[in-house]
C-alpha cells in the first residue's frame, strides 16, 4: 500500500470534511472520535478514522493526533489561503497530481478506470476492490480541487 508520510492512501471522499477538521476548535478535540465524529455529521467511528487518516496522509495531523507545523500553519490562514494551500498539497501527491494536470491537459474527465490506471503506476493494494474504493476519494478530491479553482 503506498504511504507517504507513513500515512496510507486515504478513503475519505468528503473533502469538506477535512476542511472541517483542520479548523475544529481545540485540537485536543482530535483525539476524541465522538467530538469528531459530531463535527462531521454524526458518521460512525470507522469513517471517523478514515477522516484523521487523511489529514495524516497529507502531513496536517500527527499520528497523535495534533496539528504538524504544517497543519498549524493552515489553520492560521484566513479561508481563501487554507484553501490554496490545501489544494497545493492534494495536487502535489503522485496519484492526485497526475490524474489533476492529465485533465487539465487533456481537458476531459477520467473515469474510475483512468483513475485506476493511475493509481497502479504509483500504489499497490492487495485488491481490485481496494483500488475502487481509493478511486472515489482521488475523484472527489479533485471534484474539490476543481470546484474551488
Amino acid at each position: 500500500m503506498e504511504k507517504e508520510n507513513n500515512f496510507p492512501f486515504p478513503q475519505a471522499d468528503d473533502f469538506e470534511k477535512v476542511v472541517s477538521l483542520l479548523n475544529i476548535k481545540e485540537e485536543s478535540s482530535l483525539k476524541n472520535k465522538t467530538s469528531v465524529s459530531m463535527l462531521l455529521g454524526d458518521i460512525d467511528s470507522r469513517q471517523v478514522q478514515y477522516y484523521l487518516s487523511a489529514l495524516m496522509y497529507l502531513d496536517i495531523v500527527q499520528a497523535n493526533k495534533s496539528f504538524t507545523s504544517k497543519g498549524q500553519y493552515i489553520r492560521s490562514l484566513g479561508f481563501s489561503r487554507q484553501i490554496v494551500e490545501l489544494a497545493r498539497i492534494i495536487v502535489s501527491k503522485d496519484v492526485f497530481g497526475t490524474v489533476y494536470f492529465t485533465e487539465k491537459s487533456l481537458k476531459v474527465k477520467m473515469d474510475r478506470n483512468d483513475v485506476i490506471e493511475v493509481m497502479k503506476e504509483f500504489v499497490h493494494f492487495s485488491s481490485d476492490a481496494m483500488y475502487k474504493r481509493r478511486s472515489q476519494t482521488v475523484i472527489k478530491w479533485i471534484e474539490w480541487v476543481n470546484k474551488n479553482f
